[in-house]
């Protein structure tokens, strides 16, 4: 399981609502406001480092560059909102300096009312134009902030760290990096910092450097680099060994039989053309 910061939403500025069966991402962050509204089924939401089973009726809000991340647990069927912050800046500037005083909502009346505007908007985004979209998202966000304490913001927090290193760690993993040099580059004792990815991010730090490194892995596959051991270096492996076994545990599948899945689907589109 690896963080990282999606660059991808930084440059679009639509609301975006989606349903999700059994959803599951990846530790990111971004600019952007992140809803999820669990319609049923059961899932883990991990934002900022705090770990909630959420079920339906319930929300998460992962407010600007919260770390978040999505596990299905049971058949979870979810709503996925996401809204630009430059869309919504009356809302941001009065929470410029507070924090919710909980990420997650309990299923309430709100809750119910969030759901209807979703469905609603889900129903006719094909249609809808983005003055409604920007109305609903206020709704929203105010009937969020009508049920849940605004805090005082901490002037400094384990978030900020995590987004300095998730950062560092983002423009530097194909190269050879360890616990130790990572602890040495931001001052901290390595025990600490091996402590602060488990607690933090649920995983450790060689997993997480595995995971980005095998993602990296499948983009130069997707794009027709052909040997596997050249790829497994260009990713940062030091050796093909731990690249198997770290491609494995991150996508279910060997590299080669990646590889040969990516072949078998270009050979049938062809054949449909």
């Amino acid at each position: 399981m690896s963080a990282y910061f999606e660059i991808s939403r930084e440059s679009d500025s639509k609301i975006h609502i989606f349903r999700v069966m059994d959803n599951y991402c990846e530790p990111h962050f971004h600019s952007n406001i992140e809803l999820v509204y669990v319609v049923s089924g059961k899932m883990n939401i991990n934002i900022n480092g705090q770990i909630k089973s959420m079920t339906g009726g319930c929300i998460s809000v992962a407010n600007s560059y919260d770390i978040h991340s999505y596990t299905n647990i049971e058949n979870s069927d979810s709503i996925v909102m996401i809204i630009p912050v430059e869309l919504v800046n009356s809302y941001i500037a009065a929470i410029r300096s507070k924090v919710f005083s909980s990420s997650f909502i309990e299923s309430c009346e709100n809750t119910k009312n969030i759901f209807n505007v979703m469905e609603k908007l889900l129903q006719a985004q094909d249609s809808s134009n983005e003055l409604v979209s920007k109305g609903a998202a206020y709704y929203i966000l105010g009937l969020l902030c009508d049920c849940v304490e605004l805090i005082d913001k901490p002037a400094v927090s384990s978030t900020d760290l995590a987004r300095k290193i998730l950062v560092y760690l983002q423009q530097n993993y194909l190269n050879s990096l360890s616990i130790e040099t990572l602890a040495r580059h931001f001052g901290y004792n390595k025990d600490y910092l091996s402590k602060f990815f488990n607690s933090y991010l649920g995983c450790g730090f060689n997993s997480y450097m595995n995971a980005l490194r095998s993602r990296h892995a499948a983009q130069l596959i997707s794009s027709g680099k052909s040997d596997l051991t050249d790829i497994a270096f260009m990713s940062g492996f030091g050796n093909y060994r731990t690249f198997n076994r770290a491609f494995l545990q991150s996508y279910g599948i060997t590299p080669s039989d990646y590889k040969k899945r990516l072949a078998g689907l270009k050979r049938a589109s062809q054949l449909c053309l």
